[in-house]
């Protein structure tokens, strides 16, 4: 037989009315909910019970601001001990219950409950009965407490001089729910498709149903992050657009000092629900690829680079929030699309130049050594003769950025066999061009003191 508690009472919540819904997702796992409500109130003092609201609101950023100033809130309490058999069986403790099992009843004053067993005392003859809560059917219990709560509650203190129907703002931070950008490019020799995504996931313990969602791009100090408390099982919920209805698509601009996104649909995020939803109409961009080599006789690798600049000029244009970008190219043997690569993109405001690292090309092989380490005298000179042999086994030719970092700006390049310059004070760029089925050898020392 399945298992119930059976409740003498029902606890009573008043009801609020809803309308203008707003939901303001931040990068950094936190949210904004702003709503307008309509309450149905008694005149004198009371209680107002608001429940659906997250398991993770920040309470002390609840701000409740009725429309009538004859409305007064006195105080404010965060419910979220919630029914459950255990959390019901501690407010009885020392109350009288009945449990029933499959052969028998037993009634009397719970004295102990833990996960195995109840412990029921018998008040007329102090006799102890101790039932395994495996044996047990149903549980009968005199009331629900009047300070229990079944889902997560605002319990609010009000005064009004009338009875009638009040419009208050309500809104409040929570956390649990967040949103990324997501991008996905398709490279061809010269340009690139670009398609981006924001992904919404919740699990702040709230269903938001039709509400204007906003996003805020941009590194906003927040409230830390919160345990999260409750939810339920993972739903997939989409827009319901008529045939004739344009697709969803979002509004950016600048707001404050950061980037807000607007779509220009009403929404509903749903509670363990992950929902992506398209943030820019599809691109087409200018790239170029790159060739980028650290000296250093335990790099391996030359890194790929994608560069790119975000201007209108070069096809992009539009502030861009910090995301992964996946990369694929065309096989053009069978028309497929293969993944190349991921990289982390930052916030990127416009007309600002983009280098994406994707991973380091197979078939160009570096090998640097160091040739000459010598120190000089007791003021800690030293100089080092390096060299470095790049072979290139594609079939085209290759430029390639080789990077020196020295250990201070003091530090000097003498003799390089290719001409570089100083990008900083200890940056010192070649560029070395690299044939076909060739090999480039680039030499050069350093002087410097320790």
């Amino acid at each position: 037989m399945k298992k119930s508690i059976i409740l003498m009472t029902i606890f009573l919540l008043f009801v609020a009315n809803y309308a203008n819904d707003y939901l303001t997702i931040y990068n950094q796992n936190q949210a904004l909910f702003n709503t307008r409500m309509e309450l149905y109130l008694r005149s004198g003092t009371q209680y107002f019970s608001l429940e659906n609201i997250p398991t993770t609101i920040i309470t002390e950023s609840v701000t409740f601001r009725p429309r009538d100033r004859s409305v007064l809130l006195f105080s404010q309490n965060f419910e979220y001990d919630l029914a459950n058999t255990q959390a019901m069986m501690r407010r009885y403790i020392n109350r009288n219950i009945s449990v029933i099992t499959d052969s028998e009843q037993f009634s009397g004053i719970l004295v102990f409950f833990d996960a195995g067993n109840y412990g029921l005392l018998n008040p007329d003859t102090n006799e102890l009965n101790i039932v395994n809560s495996q044996k047990v059917n149903n549980v009968s219990l005199a009331e629900m407490p009047a300070d229990f709560y079944t889902k997560p509650t605002l319990r609010w203190q009000l005064h009004t001089l009338r009875a009638g129907k009040y419009q208050a703002d309500l809104s409040y931070l929570f956390s649990g729910i967040s949103w990324r950008a997501t991008y996905n490019v398709v490279l061809g020799s010269n340009s690139f498709t670009l398609s981006s995504w924001v992904t919404i996931n919740n699990r702040s313990g709230k269903d938001f149903q039709n509400v204007i969602l906003k996003l805020i791009a941009g590194e906003v100090a927040t409230h830390s992050q919160l345990n999260v408390r409750g939810g339920r099982s993972n739903t997939i919920q989409e827009f319901n657009i008529s045939p004739s209805a344009a697709a969803p698509s979002f509004e950016e601009r600048e707001f404050s000092d950061f980037r807000i996104y607007t779509l220009d649909q009403p929404a509903d995020i749903d509670n363990n629900q992950e929902k992506q939803l398209s943030l820019y109409p599809l691109k087409t961009v200018q790239y170029t690829r790159k060739y980028q080599y650290n000296v250093n006789p335990n790099e391996r690798g030359v890194n790929i680079l994608i560069n790119f600049r975000n201007s209108i000029q070069a096809g992009l244009g539009v502030p861009l929030p910090r995301g992964n970008v996946n990369f694929y190219e065309i096989d053009d043997r069978d028309n497929t699309q293969q993944f190349v690569g991921v990289a982390n993109l930052n916030n990127t405001s416009l007309n600002q130049d983009v280098n994406l690292r994707i991973g380091t090309a197979f078939d160009i092989v570096p090998v640097t050594t160091i040739l000459r380490n010598e120190s000089f005298g007791s003021g800690g000179v030293r100089e080092i003769d390096i060299e470095v042999k790049l072979t290139n086994n594609k079939s085209e030719t290759v430029e390639i950025e080789v990077i020196r970092r020295l250990n201070s700006s003091n530090w000097q390049i003498f003799n390089p066999s290719i001409p570089g310059e100083r990008r900083d004070a200890t940056t010192q760029i070649f560029i070395v061009r690299v044939p076909a089925g060739g090999t480039e050898t680039l030499t050069f020392m350093e002087r410097g003191a320790n």
